[in-house]
């Protein structure tokens, strides 16, 4: 050892009451008690979290991606629109090309997106008229009655 090294060593020993060195911080920069790594570091748990039951992450992931907005050409301009939407245009090009693969799966898209949007129309006349003939029963009902004063529906069912 050199007589430099045993100075700056043998000063530390005496001020600090312990040896410095590798894997023997100062005090002042030791972990205080209950204290330990990276106190803003990754929390516990977070690397094994599981999903909640109702939670679905991956239908989550699928929607973010199919709506993300990509930077497409169409023609001579650069226009931005959802990855979705990027997908179905590439099929239905290539199915007007004569892709059969393409032309049966577009096809398919189309029938059951028509039916579904069929579906969901014909639930909603037969909401609307559902509560149409119940009011017209209920406002019947209390003409008979003689009821006044309540409250009319919203909207009505004659508008």
């Amino acid at each position: 050892m050199s007589d430099r090294e045993g100075k700056i060593g043998a000063g530390l020993t005496a001020t600090t009451g312990y040896d410095v060195g590798y894997g023997k911080p100062p005090a002042h920069g030791r972990f205080k008690p209950g204290q330990s790594g990276n106190p803003r570091g990754r929390p516990k748990g977070a690397k094994n979290k599981r999903p909640r039951l109702n939670e679905e992450r991956l239908k989550d992931i699928i929607l973010d991606e199919a709506y993300r907005e990509i930077t497409v050409r169409d023609g001579d301009r650069n226009i931005a629109v959802p990855m979705a939407q990027t997908v179905i245009r590439a099929m239905s090009v290539k199915a007007a090309k004569g892709d059969h693969r393409s032309q049966r799966l577009f096809a398919e898209l189309l029938a059951s997106t028509e039916s579904a949007s069929r579906i969901l129309h014909d639930r909603w006349i037969e909401g609307a008229t559902e509560y149409k003939i119940e009011w017209e029963k209920e406002l019947r009902r209390r003409e008979a009655l003689g009821v006044a004063g309540l409250s009319e529906p919203l909207p009505h069912p004659d508008m």
